[in-house]
């Protein structure tokens, strides 16, 4: 087993042990919190140098708990059935989960109308995807300056 593996496998035994009793809970759930159980750290290796085996252990036993808190501390209803498909898309598995998805928002270039227009529309959207979204996924995948464009596609791109 590999130190991501080894990390992950503790903080899902420390999540399913902690449901018999743990005082360190989200809310009146009474659910353990995965940031406070695991931490948003990056995985032990590089995320480019890990096996798809170690990236699709990683992604379900730390990524997926920790951004399904984050995404319904934000909007409990809008998330409450967050999950994989949530940031791959519907077509995940016929992409073998690559990204950006393309069915995802297209993020439109800064200084555009398009992007003034999507900053109007999706005010508390966008400020949350900024600055809690984007720099946890950037700290779990060991990402520095991780944007938009590692999950949504940009506009940009596709005028290329």
């Amino acid at each position: 087993m590999t130190g991501t593996m080894k990390s992950v496998a503790v903080g899902l035994v420390l999540l399913l042990g902690a449901c018999g009793g743990s005082k360190s809970t989200t809310g009146t759930t009474g659910k353990v919190s995965a940031i406070e159980a695991m931490g948003v750290t990056p995985p032990d290796s590089p995320w480019g140098d890990m096996s798809v085996e170690d990236k699709e252990f990683y992604m379900i036993g730390k990524v997926n708990p920790i951004m399904k808190e984050l995404f319904t501390a934000h909007d409990v209803e809008e998330f409450a059935e967050f999950d994989c498909v949530d940031c791959h898309g519907e077509e995940m598995r016929e992409i073998d989960f690559k990204m950006p998805a393309p069915s995802m928002y297209i993020v439109p270039p800064e200084g555009t109308p398009g992007h003034r227009g999507m900053m109007s529309t999706f005010p508390e959207m966008v400020k949350f995807m900024q600055e809690t979204v984007t720099p946890a996924m950037g700290k779990l995948l060991g990402v520095e300056n991780f944007t938009c464009a590692g999950c949504h596609p940009s506009a940009s791109k596709a005028t290329r």
